[in-house]
């Protein structure tokens, strides 16, 4: 009997641990640890294509791999802060317990000895005429380092030539025929004009130049050939609705404008808003109440900077459904570096985790992981731009957003939309925006204090004392500005 007790025992225990080695519960509310994102980059942009990004399960080994564009070699494979990770192209990366970026860097090595020894030199710079009040010039474009290119400026009538400027305001020539040597960087130059009439019949102002401010509602993107026109000039305006939307109407200032999705505007005397209206329309009765083909955009505005000061730089973002974990990166121009240190999300954006990292010297990947966000439109973070004292005035500077990669409910990886922003500095003082503080500044708020509002008045660089109100003490700040510009 007790060789039978035994060998019941034991039979028992060996089919317990079978049974245990076949658990395999279908709960999901027993334990494990959730897939984390690994986000793959490349630097430059361009130089190549990543395969492996997604969600993994800490722990796994995940095999990554890249390939080059055509006249690059494969460098490395980094985390966001450079350190190397591995020399192959194609790596096993253990996930760990956290969001990963990993960056594919690559070093430009053309096979024909004829080719340039660096790609900027051809496809990443570019010498810019900024726009000017009073004059037209000529000779931008996309050239190489070293190439001399023949600018040439022509004023409009009343208006003399003043001077090419670089970015820091430098004048580079006083002469309206200027060679230019290129160099291995993008560049802006201004060619300025002064409003200077010869005979007593010429108006006593200036042409001024006025902005457009596109705006959209849930549905589709609004765009413009120029955003900033002198009076009397013309730029097409169109409307372009998402999958699922119509577009309805545009209005200007509020007020009904036009029900065309496409017109030409012809700028008047003033800055105005032009809003497209759009509304969901599914192809199908049947469908539900959002788009079946989920859309998600990125987008950046306009904001105006003083030198010497500040400028809140926010990021905006338009989903249909709900999102989860996102990367993006931004690009600054050079000499507009943002504060890292600064950035806050906004209160629907509440319970991600945010990281920074400078991919360069005017690059920056944001990454927010572990929450989720709403369907909707919502500023997602915003951050600090200090602009220097020398940043040269009345004139915009491009801000970028791209690599964009989001993560759905579903763990689906996909790409968004996105629409680039500017940042226009002007000085303080200057409230038509024309890059000079003079007395027409002083009549211009001293106009708006008084209950009328001016053809061209900038609010954001008007509060002299910036105590949040528009009057008289204003109007002698700008008075200041003028005397010490004088003495």
């Amino acid at each position: 009997m007790t060789t039978i007790r035994y060998l019941t025992l034991l039979l028992a225990l060996l089919c317990g641990t079978a049974a245990a080695q076949d658990f395999n519960p279908e709960s999901p509310a027993e334990p494990g640890e959730p897939p984390q994102p690994l986000v793959l980059l490349v630097s430059p942009a361009g130089s190549g294509s990543v395969a492996g990004a997604g969600r993994y399960v800490p722990g796994s080994e995940v095999r990554v791999s890249t390939s080059p564009a055509t006249g690059f070699r494969f460098e490395a494979w980094t985390d966001t802060q450079g350190r190397t990770l591995s020399t192959q192209a194609a790596y096993t990366f253990a996930k760990a317990r956290r969001a990963d970026t990993l960056v594919a860097r690559y070093v430009y090595a053309p096979e024909g000895p004829a080719e340039p020894s660096d790609p900027v030199l051809v496809q990443y710079f570019t010498l810019t005429l900024a726009p000017a009040t009073g004059g037209s010039a000529w000779g931008d474009g996309r050239y190489r380092a070293g190439t001399r290119v023949n600018l040439s400026a022509s004023p409009s009538t009343g208006f003399v030539f003043e001077g090419w400027f670089d970015a820091a305001g430098q004048c580079l020539s006083a002469d309206r025929s200027f060679t230019y040597v290129t160099t291995p960087a993008n560049v802006t130059l201004t060619p300025r004009f002064r409003f200077d009439p010869q005979g007593p019949a010429e108006p006593s102002e200036p042409v001024l130049s006025h902005n457009i401010v596109l705006e959209a509602t849930d549905g589709g993107t609004a765009h413009a050939g120029a955003t900033r026109l002198r009076e009397g000039s013309s730029t097409t305006v169109t409307a372009r609705a998402n999958t699922g939307y119509e577009f309805v109407r545009w209005l200007m200032d509020g007020e009904p404008y036009t029900e065309l999705p496409s017109f030409s505007y012809t700028m008047g005397a003033h800055d105005v808003t032009l809003r497209a209206e759009f509304r969901f329309n599914p192809e199908a009765p049947a469908e539900p109440q959002m788009p079946a083909t989920k859309q998600y955009a990125f987008y950046l505005m306009s904001v105006i900077g003083v030198p010497g000061e500040t400028a809140q730089y926010p990021v905006y973002l338009t989903t249909l459904d709900d999102l989860c974990d996102m990367t993006f990166q931004l690009t600054f121009p050079p000499g507009l570096t943002p504060s890292l240190e600064s950035v806050r999300l906004s209160a629907k954006a509440e319970g991600y985790d945010l990281s920074c990292t400078a991919v360069s010297d005017t690059s920056y990947v944001f990454t927010l992981t572990g929450g989720r966000l709403p369907a909707g439109n919502t500023q997602l973070l915003s951050l600090d731009v200090p602009v220097p004292k020398g940043m040269a005035t009345a004139q915009s500077y491009p801000v970028k957003i791209n690599q964009v990669s989001v993560t759905e409910p579903d763990g689906d990886h996909l790409t968004a939309s996105t629409r680039n922003g500017r940042l226009y500095v002007y000085q303080r003082g200057d409230t038509n925006g024309d890059g000079r503080v003079n007395l027409t500044d002083k009549l211009n708020l001293t106009t708006y204090v008084l209950g009328t509002t001016p053809d061209s008045f900038i609010k954001e660089v008007s509060d002299v004392n910036r105590d949040g109100a528009f009057d008289l003490r204003d109007c002698r700040g700008v008075a200041d500005i003028i005397n010490d510009q004088e003495n």
